[in-house]
């Protein structure tokens, strides 16, 4: 949270890539003056560590998306921007909206330290949020295979 709380969130309204999330956002793609803080980057290498095999390489194309209470994120899908991608619950006060994944019906419930890899082809949704401050770390993550 220390990390994230230094950082210039846009409101959805204002992004200029268009996005799903209706709430606000900070991506490390649009603001490419903005190191990552050590944080991110240790979250990235622990996801790293969790799907990497000796054959690929794992590019990340990270945000971190805030929903405060009545915000929520559109069903969407990542494919075919990228191969996997990652959800990482940072923080989840009482009321924070489940991970919804409308085509099997299963939820994931927002704890704090929560992560979810998932194909990019699984659609996914954020309902409703019921508090403020519901905050997550997520990525597109491009796997590329590498020649040895």
């Amino acid at each position: 949270m220390k990390d994230i709380s230094t950082l210039d969130f846009t409101w959805h309204e204002e992004n200029v890539y268009g996005t799903n999330i209706k709430g606000s956002q900070f991506n490390f793609i649009s603001n490419p003056h903005v190191a990552k803080p050590n944080g991110i980057i240790l979250l990235e290498q622990w996801v790293t560590q969790l799907v990497k095999l000796n054959f690929i390489d794992i590019n990340f194309h990270t945000w971190i998306a805030r929903l405060d209470e009545g915000q929520e994120t559109l069903e969407h899908n990542h494919h075919p921007v990228c191969t996997m991608v990652f959800v990482y619950f940072v923080n989840t006060p009482k009321g924070s909206s489940p991970l919804v994944f409308p085509t099997s019906g299963k939820k994931v419930k927002a704890e704090a330290g929560t992560l979810v890899i998932h194909p990019s082809v699984l659609k996914h949704k954020v309902p409703p949020n019921k508090c403020d401050g519901r905050i997550t770390v997520a990525s597109n993550m491009d796997i590329i295979e590498t020649v040895h």
